[in-house]
């Protein structure tokens, strides 16, 4: 299984920040006119008293930029001092999230479709993919996340999509790293929901990463997402830990 400080290093590798600064056991990471919390939060990368010692130059990191101070406590099960001491300092726990893991033959074997769907692979974000990651992200800042980030996600990558006429119908990212990949973007449209576009996109995407010796699969799924919980399982991945995020009020 892949080293759970890995997988959070190769997440945040996989989804870029505008500014990312490693200081004194935190990487901190800034992307102005992209206010989500992957974007913009101190991701821990060691435990111990240096870490919290330096909890208020990190604050001042956020502040200087004029940003909330949000830190990503990942992985928790390692962080349970710096997850209290947060908590003491009057910081709002939210958005709890698993990470999931699977081998990816597995996934291979788990998600292959009964009906055959043919699935778009391309190396490089279309601006049709990512206006249609715009379309299905469902969050106010989508366009800005779709062209400060994953336009400049680190290769190598797969942008995948199932189109219906001259529509998206599904869509997903696999990123790959050093012996693993990341599953990310997954959103199926919701007039296309239940035909196996994500199964299949997971089905084609692990073939892909497969190729390029991704031997495991990762991904991060909200806790309070239970539909895109049970297609995961249904192919074979188990949460392997979770994280949530500390926002200072």
């Amino acid at each position: 299984m892949i080293d759970t400080w890995l997988i959070e290093r190769y997440a945040a590798e996989a989804w870029p920040a505008a500014e990312a600064l490693e200081e004194e056991g935190w990487l901190l990471r800034h992307t102005p006119g992209v206010p989500r919390r992957r974007s913009n939060s101190a991701l821990p990368l060691m435990r111990g008293e240096a870490l919290l010692t330096a909890l208020p130059r990190m604050e001042d990191f956020y502040a200087t930029r004029g940003m909330p101070v949000a830190v990503q406590v990942a992985p928790a099960q390692e962080h349970t001092a710096l997850d209290a001491l947060l908590a003491e300092r009057g910081y709002r726990r939210d958005a709890a999230t698993l990470v999931c893991v699977a081998p990816t033959a597995t996934v291979i074997t788990g998600s292959r479709p009964e009906v055959p769907l043919e699935v778009t692979v391309a190396e490089h974000p279309t601006r049709q993919w990512l206006d249609a990651y715009t379309a299905l992200d469902g969050h106010d800042n989508s366009q800005e996340a779709a062209d400060q980030v994953l336009a400049r996600v680190p290769g190598p990558a797969a942008y995948l999509s199932v189109e219906h006429g001259d529509q998206v119908a599904g869509m997903g990212l696999i990123v790959a790293s050093p012996g693993c990949a990341g599953v990310f973007c997954m959103a199926t449209h919701p007039a296309h929901r239940r035909q196996g576009i994500a199964s299949a996109i997971l089905h084609i995407g692990a073939r892909w990463a497969a190729a390029r010796g991704a031997d495991e699969l990762y991904l991060q799924v909200m806790d309070e997402n239970h539909a895109a919980r049970r297609l995961y399982d249904r192919v074979g991945f188990r949460v392997s830990h979770t994280y949530h995020y500390r926002l200072k009020p």
